[in-house]
């Protein structure tokens, strides 16, 4: 095919074609009638020619396919260059710049001259030099920037459905590293860590070096388990770096923020911050660990609680404080809005730099704030809970003026110890006005005005200003709080555990109540399990230990149960852990929860061989009309706590007749006090007899419960439920004063008198105070102190021997009989007889049946007998039921019985007319 004139008209011009040659530039024409493609080498000689180009070859050619169509679009004129594309050649990939223009002749009908040039070379410089403005040099990962980039990305084009998690990384003293090594090594392992985290983590995860020695992941489409389980990989696998030159240990510090599905609006800046506070939260702990951040708005930014200050009204600037505030509460619609601005109104207009809403927990010497406003000056203070000891919060309660504010100069704190001053004068502070809060009476904590650049001077007038402020703004928090169980923003329940990163335990109630109320719930179940006596673990060997121990149980919990399914787990507090797993039947779920337990306990043997640390677990099967997650959550516990010290079982699963149980302890727990009220606890005596004559000598009283609905209960079927509870002490003080009444109503009569023995819970020796509180009904109604003896039993004095100790010698003081009840029946130790003071020994039922079987039994009863009476005491035995059992107690020399043969328990009025008249 004839060439353009266009090509014939350059073809002899040497400049141009030296100029082609030196470009790499190669022509081309391209006849769109015949629909052919004419290819020129650099001397514009024709190198090939193509025939149906469009019709064929380039829908076909070496051009990648995504770019054909802008080539075959440059061709027919609908687009004009320069373009780029893109090419397979000998299997590399190219790059080549193209352009064409229409070229009108009349014989041949529209042609396109145009030309192609290789411009890969500058592609890959571009390439490289792109890659070394994204990555650090050293580690080849990203670089802060383009981390930072790509994670903003991803978070705004976030699918609704998918959650991410973000570690940041510190390497533990890598400065000591550098100096003690060289920074040639200090490289190597910066660049083995770098290494170690692209064989952990997923291509597409973001892997970045920040800066020095800190390292951040962003795990993109990754679940909680996923994140948690991947942080104390890293963990384990840092440590297990080896280097050959020298003895280095590598451990690492890791913070991780996890953002779940369906939560949106959360920027690069707000996680990395939150992130970043959780690994200051590992670091403080000892570092080489991780910690999880508890809750996504700690740094959350703000919506409209971040008012700026040209948004304020004039007026408010000067307006008089205590009508500002009343119109801001009452008119603002958001109470975190309102609180925000007012704080900052006070702030600007006291010209003071933080304050801080602070809520006091006495009983467990807690503080931690709950809303703070800071000048651009001021560092934020009490980010975390902290404690105080019992003598600097009286210091300061007892320092508090008329208006209920004290104030604190940071040089004359000597009245505090250096960690309540530092408490109190933290983040910065020169001078303090604590303003007490108060709720009916009720001490809930105070709110900081804080002075940091200078010392201040308050005059009596300021301070009051400040009080009145302060009932201001505490009237409504409390009005806040009580119509917001749980609050947003700064108040927001957590999202996961500080301590184990698994879920928090509202977060996981929320999830399982979803799942519940949704009817997705069916085959799974709760799982409640806790570690028994672990504070004794805790006193052994410290909470640090303690707290290791745990996590170490909820990596090993994330590790190991699997399953088809959804799966949630959340340390409930403490050492109390809850699960949330598909069902396998009710064997099978007890043996795998068993299985699971018994393997975390043999490793932590092998560490603690002296603590011997066991597991208890509560099973509950999810039923379709089961109505919360609470319920669900409540029966699992419910099972749990059913479990022994004394028994080898370990494992519980909830049913009909635990079921039935847990109803009968829900209703003692909240309906102890009106049964009392309503007078459903019904006195019963059962007679004492003497072995001598059979005469009646005394009596034991025992209760009766009978309910509303006319059933009765007796003592061993509530007793139990009352003590786990902590309300026995309720019934026996009521039971006491009913035997007191009693014997009033038997003086005033004239009746004969006989001391009546009352049973005791050992819950009673927890507060010696209790001896007086019976002593106090005893002479409000004005009875003998020697009618009353108080039973304790075996079991009790053997396991509570200090306080039962304490407990009996007060009951002595005041004149009253004291006995050991149930001896015998498992313990039998006689030291506690000797040492603690009591008047009468009782035989335990059991002990006596096994002692009466034979004749080596009824020796050694005897011996027992002479024994104890030898030693001053009484002896009375219970539960006879014979004659036979008569005759032998006789003959051992036991004083007195009761039992079935005598007489049953009757009530109270039965036995005044049958036995006192």
């Amino acid at each position: 095919m004839r060439s353009s004139r266009f090509i014939n008209d350059i073809k002899d011009n040497r400049v141009v074609t030296e100029l082609l040659r030196h470009r790499r530039v190669y022509l081309f024409e391209y006849f769109s009638a015949a629909d052919t493609m004419v290819v020129y080498d650099q001397a514009l000689n024709v190198q090939r020619t193509i025939e149906r180009y469009v019709a064929s070859v380039c829908a076909q050619g070496c051009v990648l396919p995504e770019d054909r169509w802008q080539l075959r679009e440059l061709l027919t004129g609908q687009m004009h260059g320069p373009l780029e594309l893109r090419e397979i050649k000998e299997g590399k990939l190219l790059y080549l710049e193209a352009d064409a223009l229409p070229v009108q002749d009349i014989r041949e009908g529209q042609v396109f001259v145009g030309y192609a040039k290789d411009v890969t070379p500058e592609k890959e410089r571009e390439r490289s030099l792109l890659r070394q403005a994204q990555h650090d040099p050293l580690t080849q990962l990203y670089n802060r920037r383009m981390a930072k980039t790509l994670i903003a990305r991803y978070l705004e084009e976030k699918d609704p459905y998918a959650s991410c998690g973000l570690l940041v990384i510190d390497v533990d003293f890598f400065k000591n590293v550098n100096d003690r090594y060289g920074h040639l090594f200090g490289d190597k392992v910066l660049r083995e860590f770098a290494r170690l985290l692209n064989t952990l983590f997923k291509r597409e995860d973001v892997l970045a070096r920040i800066g020095g020695d800190e390292f951040l992941v962003f795990m993109k489409d990754a679940g909680h388990s996923v994140v948690l389980k991947k942080a104390r990989q890293l963990s384990e696998a840092v440590r297990k770096l080896v280097f050959e030159e020298n003895d280095y240990c590598m451990t690492c510090s890791i913070g991780v923020c996890f953002l779940p599905e369906n939560v949106s609006g959360y920027s690069y800046e707000q996680l990395f911050q939150n992130a970043d506070w959780a690994l200051y939260q590992a670091k403080e702990n000892g570092r080489n660990q991780y910690a999880f951040c508890d809750n996504l708005h700690r740094y959350a930014e703000g919506e409209n609680t971040e008012i700026k200050t040209e948004d304020i009204d004039a007026r408010y600037l000067h307006n008089d404080l205590i009508s500002t505030a009343f119109e801001l509460f009452e008119k603002t619609n958001s109470f975190e809005a309102a609180i925000s601005l007012f704080l900052k109104i006070v702030g600007i207009r006291l010209q003071l730099d933080r304050i801080t809403i602070i809520n006091t927990d006495i009983k467990e010497h807690r503080t931690s704030r709950q809303f703070q406003w800071t000048s651009p000056r001021a560092p934020a203070a009490l980010e975390q809970q902290s404690g105080f000891t019992k003598e600097d919060f009286l210091t300061l309660f007892q320092s508090y003026d008329e208006y209920g504010t004290t104030v604190l100069q940071y040089d004359n704190m000597d009245m505090y110890s250096p960690g309540g001053a530092a408490l109190l004068m933290q983040g910065g502070a020169k001078t303090v006005v604590y303003a007490a809060m108060y709720s009916e009476g009720e001490y809930l904590g105070a709110i900081a005005y804080v002075v940091c650049g200078s010392k201040r001077f308050w005059t009596q007038q300021s301070r009051k200003e400040l009080g009145e402020i302060t009932k201001i703004i505490n009237a409504y928090l409390t009005k806040h709080l009580a119509a917001n169980a749980i609050n947003r923003g700064m108040m927001a329940a957590p999202d996961f555990d500080r301590l184990t990163g698994l879920l928090s335990f509202s977060r996981f109630r929320e999830e399982i109540e979803h799942k519940i109320v949704g009817g997705y719930a069916g085959g799974h179940i709760i799982v409640y399990s806790d570690f028994e006596n672990f504070k004794y673990f805790n006193e052994k060997y410290g909470y640090a230990v303690g707290d290791q121990v745990l996590k170490e149980f909820s990596d090993y919990l994330v590790s190991n149960v699997h399953a088809v399914g959804d799966i949630y787990m959340t340390r409930v507090v403490g050492d109390q852990f809850a699960v949330y797993v598909p069902y396998r039947g009710p064997e099978d779920s007890v043996l795998f929860v068993d299985r699971v337990n018994q393997v975390f306990q043999r490793r932590q043997a092998e560490k603690y061989p002296e603590a011997s640390l066991r597991l208890r677990s509560g099973i509950y099967e999810i039923e379709p009309d089961c109505l919360s997650a609470s319920a669900a959550i409540d029966k699992a516990n419910f099972a749990r706590k059913q479990l022994r010290p004394d028994t080898r079982r370990a494992v519980l699963r909830y049913d009909r007749q635990m079921e039935a149980r847990q109803t009968l302890t829900n209703e003692l727990t909240n309906g102890l006090s009106r049964a009392i009220e309503r007078g459903e606890f019904k006195l019963y005596l059962q007679p004492k007899f003497s072995l001598k004559d059979f005469s009646v000598i005394g009596a034991e009283a025992l209760v009766r419960w009978e309910r509303e609905n006319g059933t009765v209960l007796y003592p061993d079927q509530f007793i139990p439920i009352l003590e786990n509870t902590g309300r026995v002490v309720a019934l026996d003080l009521y039971m006491f004063e009913q035997v007191a009444e009693f014997l009033k109503r038997g003086i005033q009569d004239g009746l004969r008198l006989y001391p009546i023995a009352v049973n005791a819970s050992v819950a009673l020796a927890k507060n010696p105070e209790n001896a007086r509180r019976y002593d106090e009904i005893l002479r409000r109604h004005r009875i003998s102190a020697e009618l009353l003896e108080i039973e304790l039993t075996e079991t009790a004095a053997v396991f509570e021997f200090d306080r039962v100790k304490k407990l009996f010698a007060c009951f002595r003081e005041k004149k009253m009989q004291t006995s050991l009840d149930d001896f015998g029946a498992g313990y039998s130790v006689l030291n506690s007889v000797v040492d603690i003071p009591i008047n009468t020994v009782k035989l335990d039922r059991g002990f006596i049946a096994r002692c009466t079987e034979n004749q080596r039994g009824i020796y050694f009863l005897q011996q027992v007998v002479n024994m104890v009476k030898s030693l001053g005491y009484q002896v009375i035995c219970e539960g006879i039921e014979t004659r036979e059992q008569v005759d032998i107690m006789r003959a051992v020399g036991c004083d007195s019985a009761q039992g079935f043969w005598f007489s049953k328990a009757i009530p109270a009025e039965e036995f005044r007319e049958k036995y006192m008249r």
